[in-house]
């Protein structure tokens, strides 16, 4: 693709990050654990955070967040706290369980990644690696960043 204007690029960007989303979510269907639940459990793997803060970074209701941890907590993968500032404030945390159930979904999607891209050509590796600093830098000071 030659350089196309934002707007075009943006469409372009748009259905090739769905199709992105769609097929990791795909590859990781057979796992205990689902596609959205992981990317909780990624941002959980910093450490504990504000409930708030989850539903913010995923993009969603409270009601969906609480959903999700619920049933992380429900599997042993992340348990519930307070806030030592504000007992009011609920945090959730990884538990070891949750780790690894995080380490094994993310080592099934990169392992998929990996022979995905080992059926393209050297070029198109080249492509899509050098892509990827401008794209990393797309996402920096995003809505959801700041």
């Amino acid at each position: 693709m030659t350089a196309e204007t934002p707007a075009v690029l943006a469409g372009a960007v748009n259905q090739l990050m769905r199709d992105m989303v769609l097929l990791l979510r795909r590859v990781s269907s057979e796992l205990p654990v689902t596609a959205p639940q992981l990317a909780v459990l990624g941002s959980l793997l910093t450490g504990s955070r504000r409930m708030s803060d989850l539903s913010a970074e995923h993009g969603v209701r409270m009601p969906t967040m609480t959903a999700q941890v619920n049933r992380l907590e429900r599997d042993g993968l992340a348990i519930r706290g307070r806030d030592s500032s504000d007992a009011r404030v609920v945090t959730v945390a990884l538990t070891d369980a949750g780790r690894e159930a995080l380490a094994t979904g993310r080592a099934h999607r990169l392992d998929y990644l990996t022979e995905r891209l080992s059926g393209l050509t050297p070029e198109d590796r080249e492509a899509i690696a050098a892509a990827i600093p401008a794209l990393s830098r797309m996402t920096k000071g995003a809505p959801s960043d700041e």
